[in-house]
């Protein structure tokens, strides 16, 4: 989820940085840009430092909630994630496919 949450933080900066395009006021145009950059800058490194320290997150997050405990063959129970991986591949489309439009209209805008 981490992961989904940076494309969401991305989605939120180019999202302030297309308002701040479209402001007539000059100065809070720049500043909703700059922090729109900021927000893109935010969420690159939430990405690269969760990508880095996965290994130390994994212990400490449990999704017990998602989850369903299910006994295998041997008789031991052992959880197995209850989304299908329809709903996982969508989790990820979503907010690539709108990182991606918003991209593209923030270039078509900028000129």
């Amino acid at each position: 989820m981490a992961r989904i949450d940076s494309l969401i933080l991305v989605m939120l900066g180019i999202a302030q940085m297309l308002i701040g395009s479209s402001v007539t006021l000059d100065f809070i145009g720049l500043i909703l840009q700059g922090t729109g950059g900021g927000t893109i800058v935010m969420a690159i490194y939430f990405l690269i430092f969760l990508s880095k320290h996965q290994k130390e997150f994994d212990g400490a997050y449990s999704k017990l909630e998602k989850t369903n405990l299910i006994r295998n063959d041997t008789g031991e129970l052992e959880f197995q994630d209850a989304n299908p991986v329809v709903t996982k591949v969508i989790w990820y489309i979503v907010p690539v496919g709108l990182t991606f439009i918003g991209l593209v209209v923030w270039l078509a805008n900028l000129g």
